[in-house]
């Protein structure tokens, strides 16, 4: 081993890590007339926000997104997943969110 470079230890995850499940998000990211933005997920029906800039649009997805899921999977619900997902419209941009329950 070459002390000239000292070995850092790994961080690998716990059981509890490995075990927070994972969706995708599929947001459609649009500009209004105004300037603001707008998304609106494909995949599941009836999460759509408005803001002043596409991060703030999906700062506000994401936690509705969570909670849809999360409260689908604790009544015992399948999630009602769009299949095949929305049209995306000429205007739109397409985003993929990962998110961790």
């Amino acid at each position: 081993m070459n002390s000239d470079h000292p070995t850092t230890p790994r961080s690998l995850p716990t059981a509890a890590q490995a075990d927070v499940p994972t969706f995708g998000c599929v947001v459609y990211v649009s500009t209004l007339p105004d300037g603001r933005k707008r998304g609106r997920v494909a995949n599941i029906e009836g999460i759509e926000h408005t803001a002043g800039t596409e991060r703030e649009v999906l700062q506000r997805i994401v936690p509705d997104f969570k909670k849809r899921v999360s409260d689908c999977l604790a009544a015992g619900d399948s999630i009602p997943w769009i299949d095949p997902i929305l049209a995306i419209d000429p205007n739109e941009q397409k985003r993929f969110l990962p998110v961790h329950l």
